[in-house]
């Protein structure tokens, strides 16, 4: 079996050449960047108490009900991985570890994670997330004046970009989004995973036009989760004190080749 098979079989699909390059802007030795990871907020209406056992869980930051989605792209906008089992009261972090994906990657000693860094794989991803071996999570404090850290933080933010720029499609496209999602609290994870097939079908065909009638399964290699429990442990961070070999590593990496923050004059 060739690394891309075993690779295939691990993570479900194998990132192309031109995905590659299109999330490659620095050479970064032998660590690759195949993904990027965020959540979105889906706004809903409050849910009924019979529905859920806290109302007040489901009601975010942004000051309205919503669904914590947690979901990961490649460089073509398509979604490889998405999951809607957190309140909107969530935090990132939080929503991510309590998926399965989210708990094997923060092992170290898991078959998936040992994997991919063998591969030289790892997801890019903004400072929600706790930094590991897996995740490139940007410096705290804007590298608190560290230029190489600076320059880390803003090349790592023109991978992170293609996320965001996914979840604007997917909000543009779909009018359901639009407006707090109406149909029954128990549809609406469904709801929300079709919209999330739907993209990626239209990111199949969109040069195309449409394929055969019949045939949805087109490219639809992508691991979406079923709605569960959300956990109510809540894992305490301090950013400042977390170590990731993989975040030195690359910072390093940036200090070799010399390469600023657009705008940033040399050192010498």
């Amino acid at each position: 079996m060739s690394p891309g098979e075993s690779r295939a079989r691990v993570c479900g699909w194998v990132p192309s050449a031109g995905q590659v390059s299109l999330f490659v802007s620095v050479g970064w030795g032998d660590t690759t960047f195949y993904a990027t990871l965020d959540g979105v907020a889906i706004e809903q209406e409050q849910p009924l108490p019979a529905d859920v056992t806290c109302v007040a869980d489901y009601y975010s930051r942004k000051g309205f009900y919503a669904l914590n989605v947690q979901a990961i792209c490649d460089a073509d906008y398509k979604f490889r991985w998405m999951s809607c089992k957190s309140p909107g009261s969530a935090h990132d972090s939080t929503a991510f570890t309590c998926t399965a994906l989210g708990q094997a990657l923060h092992r170290a000693d898991d078959p998936l994670t040992l994997s991919l860094i063998q591969h030289g794989h790892c997801i890019a991803s903004d400072e929600a997330y706790a930094a590991s071996e897996m995740l490139a999570a940007p410096w705290p404090g804007g590298g608190k004046g560290d230029r190489w850290r600076d320059s880390y933080n803003f090349h790592l933010s023109s991978l992170r970009i293609h996320i965001e720029q996914a979840f604007g499609m997917l909000v543009w496209c779909w009018g359901v989004f639009w407006r707090s999602l109406r149909v029954p609290f128990a549809k609406r994870p469904g709801l929300v995973r079709a919209c999330f097939r739907l993209h990626n079908y239209c990111r199949d065909h969109a040069a195309t036009g449409l394929a055969p009638l019949g045939d949805d399964r087109v490219g639809g290699n992508v691991f979406f989760y079923s709605n569960d429990a959300v956990s109510a442990v809540q894992r305490g961070r301090r950013r400042d004190r977390e170590r990731s070999v993989l975040r030195v590593r690359m910072t390093r990496r940036v200090e070799e080749l010399g390469i600023l923050r657009p705008g940033v004059a040399p050192m010498y």
